[in-house]
């Protein structure tokens, strides 16, 4: 498919966003002002402002100021609560059309007990403003991102969200890289416990399970300090989802309609399906029967022949029309009371249904970089999402805040890909084969949380008991393999790949089912006290504990059909896919369906962590502060399973003491620097250590654990030495610049490496060592200045986002890996990273708009050996457009444009090794083109 938009659909939205401009007058203005305490007159900072009887609502910055925008013309009452204060209503405030109503009043302090108080509010932390706060008062290096930016640019999915963050990148839309590190260097942690992961082949958490609409904010930490987890390198990110508050009563509604160019409205393939698919539950369908036996050669034929028939016959393709995407979201935000408690509630419902269809050209070469294969791909995925949230929280008079958040996700993607295999170098079709498979993703995650106040806010004591639910069911998963063939009427036809009388052959003609389940109990718990020091300065003391069980069962069962007859075959070995394998060719002399029995097939495994920490925060000049401390953790990982037979119980218990120091001072309130040192680690992961093998179909390659190739020399911890500095500037309250530079020093890095084998294989060992350095420009800049030189009005109402990454990697592989260069760049790091925006919203706030720019540089997909260059993935630019127009004060209409220029996703393969990886003349191991996509939504408030 070529680079193009279908600008028909694109012209009449557009058409029809401007004529409702013509017929919806302005009739919005803005209410702002400061906030302070009546009896000192310090600014009200993170008090809730709201118009009584609406939706529209905010909160106090640092210096008390707050601003509504989008207010519809009206008179209204203003709220305003915040912890310790009386609650203050403001009535008659009027909003005119196209002004701004200024409002300064006090805050009374709520004096009804010295030991009491009485809350009113909750602080809102999903605003720009409140985000940069957050980063600001931070004791490390922090970037983020807010709910009100997510909006702005309208992502689909968490997954999107995380790329606009300064040195974030996203590996296949749904893993992290922070800082050009692969995922297994990045941790995630959901509402500040650890995220479950549904991911049997990496470490990983999947961020296209959780649509943006769900998100508070997003924070990523980049260097260790003693209260964080100490297993990540590159960042952890702290992932919050939307809270409710204690007094709003709204409900918001969304509905989007996606228009993929050269997907939607064309030939789609899918297969059967079954009743849960439309909800993401379509795996149940397609699992085994319950207790299907085992077929081993101990297996009689009649037991084989029934078992055949009850997996039924589900190979056929069939051919629809893809309709546009659905996407779907609803949040009810409400209070009630409950035995004298106000409790908060939010409740949130997100469906997508979405479909994409690519045109993939592959390349296979020999050791010279002559291509030997060439290959078509036609894959069809169809996408869909259920997710439900359900939080409550309630704040009590002692001071106390009890939070109960629920996640449930559900995912299921049924895709098809069918594959025309030529002879190097002309049109000749010499086999054909086919993928069918369907995944289904199940996560869970609810927390019980509290945050206790004492001795007059001095002591503060936090608590996160959290529970994870995840499972991967990955059922029937189909490929079948035909070649072309001479018939007996001299005509060319293909012929069914078929593995000799009595094996199995999973790869050309089989049927694999693979399902994991893992859970995780958490435990955080936090301390705080704060007391005066050295020369009257108030320093704090923190101490906590983090408690960690996952448990993991993995198994895969694999099938294939052989030919029992072969005068029988010389009948069936020509029929095409959708009956090649109906019941009436399995068993008797038809095919045969054998397992193949493999102890690596199966795995159990375990890992316990038990963390303490101890830190002080130290000011030890009025602008000098030390946060320092350490972080004792303990991990036990227990894996049991079996290679070629014999079983493998593999217990590897460490004991790691992790320093860390974070220096800041501030030239002034409004510009800082930040020097940080900190040993963190990198754990191998269950699936890396697992000897179960994967087959790739995509890119035809087979992935080991390592225990599949030394059962007895498990994986070794990987530690890594950080530092960062750090200058950080904030003009006013929502802007901000910051420049950085950071060092990262690894021992024994795990790496994925090519083994020798017959076919193309991959696995994970330790390197000797490796480094990573770079440096980081974060801006977020309003254009407001500029009107006073140029003498307008309207550029205030413009901000500027530009985040740059320059990074620069290297890895020593030494003697016992097999490399063309022994000293190559860290898998998936990227040289560069830029992500840069403008944002608008005018006035009356009745029009937003917003222009986002990514691009990353070449990064190692997959590392090669002497006889395999490195698999890399060139730089593409994404060019996103996004506006929004209010309809009237409750609805408002949004038109997107994702990947505008729709350039080329390149593989190449650096044959000729001088590093210098050239789209147009290395060779091309994929390379194909996503769709410039559209969508036109509606949003409604109540």
């Amino acid at each position: 498919m070529e680079n193009t938009i279908n600008y028909r659909y694109l012209f009449i939205t557009l058409l029809s966003l401007l004529f409702s401009n013509t017929v919806f007058a302005q009739t919005t203005g803005t209410v702002k002002g400061l906030v302070k305490d009546a009896a000192t007159q310090e600014a009200v900072i993170g008090g809730t402002v709201r118009l009584d009887g609406t939706t529209l609502g905010t909160q106090t910055d640092v210096d008390g100021s707050f601003r509504l925008e989008r207010v519809p013309k009206g008179t209204y009452t203003l709220v305003i609560s915040s912890v310790g204060y009386v609650s203050t209503s403001l009535p008659g405030v009027a909003v005119e059309a196209g002004k701004t109503t200024v409002i300064n009043t006090t805050a009374k302090s709520d004096s009804k007990a010295l030991d009491e108080v009485v809350v009113r509010g909750v602080r809102r932390t999903n605003t720009e403003i409140s985000v940069i706060t957050e980063i600001r008062q931070a004791n490390v290096v922090v970037s983020g991102v807010s709910s009100e930016q997510i909006v702005k640019s309208q992502d689909r999915d968490a997954a999107e969200v995380v790329r606009r963050i300064p040195g974030v990148s996203i590996i296949d839309n749904r893993f992290i890289q922070v800082r050009g590190l692969s995922e297994r260097y990045n941790t995630v942690w959901l509402n500040d416990v650890t995220a479950p992961s549904s991911e049997t082949d990496k470490k990983a958490f999947s961020f296209d399970i959780v649509p943006s609409a769900l998100l508070d904010r997003v924070l990523v930490f980049k260097d260790p300090s003693p209260e964080l987890p100490g297993d990540f390198a590159g960042g952890l990110v702290k992932v919050y989802l939307r809270k409710p508050t204690l007094d709003e009563r709204s409900f918001t509604a969304s509905y989007v309609s996606g228009y993929r160019d050269g997907t939607t409205f064309n030939s789609f393939n899918s297969d059967k399906g079954g009743s849960g698919d439309f909800a993401g539950f379509g795996a149940a369908n397609r699992n085994l029967p319950n207790n299907f036996p085992v077929l081993n050669s101990a297996a009689s034929a009649a037991q084989r022949d029934a078992s055949a028939h009850d997996l039924g016959n589900t190979f056929g393709i069939k051919t629809m029309t893809a309709m546009p995407d659905v996407r779907f979201n609803a949040s009810y935000l409400d209070n009630f009371k409950l035995g004298g408690l106000q409790i908060g509630s939010l409740t949130s419902l997100s469906y997508t249904n979405a479909f994409a269809r690519f045109n993939i050209a592959r390349n296979v070469y020999d050791a010279d970089g002559q291509r030997t294969d060439r290959l078509l791909d036609e894959q069809a995925t169809n996408n869909v999402r259920l997710g439900l949230i359900q939080n409550f929280s309630t704040l009590l008079n002692n001071g106390t805040k009890l939070e109960f958040r629920n996640l449930f996700n559900q995912f299921g993607r049924n895709q098809i890909t069918t594959r025309d295999n030529f002879s190097a170098n002309d049109n000749t079709l010499v086999r054909k084969g086919y993928a069918l498979g369907y995944q289904g993703r199940t996560t869970y995650t609810g927390q019980l949380a509290g945050t206790h106040l004492f001795n007059d806010e001095k002591t503060t004591f936090d608590w996160v008991a959290g529970y994870g639910y995840s499972a991967k069911d990955e059922p029937d998963l189909r490929r079948v393999a035909y070649r072309n063939v001479t018939l007996t009427d001299g005509s060319v036809g293909q012929e069914v790949l078929t593995p000799a009388p009595g094996q199995v052959d999973v790869i050309n003609a089989g049927r694999l089912y693979q399902k994991l389940n893992e859970n995780v109990y958490t435990l955080n718990a936090n301390g705080k006290h704060k007391l005066v020091g050295l020369g009257g300065r108030e320093m704090e003391l923190a101490a906590g504990t983090y408690l960690e069980y996952k448990k993991r069962d993995f198994t895969a069962r694999a099938f294939g059909y052989s030919p029992s007859d072969p005068t029988r075959f010389q009948q069936l070995k020509n029929l095409p896919l959708a009956t090649v394998f109906a019941p009436e060719n399995v068993g008797g002399t038809g095919f045969q369906l054998r397992e193949d029995i493999n102890s690596t097939y199966r795995y159990t495994a375990s890992n316990e962590q038990e963390a303490v920490y101890a830190s002080i925060n130290l000011p030890i000049t009025p602008g000098l502060k030390l946060l320092t401390g350490a972080r004792f953790e303990r991990n036990v990982q227990v894996i049991n399973t079996g290679v070629n037979g014999a079983p493998v119980d593999q217990t590897v218990t460490t004991n790691y003491l992790l320093p860390s120091a974070n220096l800041s001072y501030n030239f002034s309130e409004t510009s800082l620097l930040r020097a940080c040192y900190g040993r963190s680690l990198n754990r191998p992961e269950f699936r890396e250590s697992a000897p179960f093998y994967y087959y790739d179909f995509d890119f035809n390659v087979l992935n080991y654990g390592s225990l599949y190739l030394n059962p007895t020399k498990p994986l070794q911890v990987a530690t890594i030495d950080n530092f960062d500095l750090r200058y950080e500037w904030y003009p006013t309250p929502g802007e901000q610049v910051h420049l950085g530079v950071f060092y990262k020093n690894f021992t024994n890095p795990i790496e994925n490496v090519v083994i020798p084998s017959t076919n193309l294989a991959y696995s994970f060992a330790n390197a000797p060592s490796a480094y990573s350095y770079g440096v980081e420009l974060d801006v977020r800049k309003s254009f407001d200045f500029l009107d006073a030189l140029v003498g307008t009005r309207g550029l205030k109402n413009i901000t500027a986002v530009f985040n740059l990454s320059l990074i620069e990697s290297q890895v020593d592989l030494g003697p016992g890996i097999v490399a063309w260069n022994s000293k190559r760049a860290l898998q998936g790091q990227s040289p560069y990273v830029v992500n840069t925006g403008l944002y608008y919203q005018n006035e009356s706030g009745s029009w937003q708009a917003s222009a986002l720019y990514n691009v990353f540089g070449p990064r190692i997909l997959f590392a090669g050996s002497d006889q395999y260059p490195d698999v890399v993935e060139m730089p593409r630019h994404t060019i996103d457009l996004s506006l929004t127009k209010s309809l009237t004060k409750r609805v408002a209409l949004n038109l997107g444009v994702q990947d505008l220029l729709n350039q080329r996703v390149t593989l190449v393969q650096d044959f000729n090794k001088d590093l210098k990886y050239q789209r147009d003349i290395d060779p091309a191991l994929a390379d194909y083109r996503r769709g410039t996509y559209v969508t036109i939504g509606v949003k409604a408030a109540f």
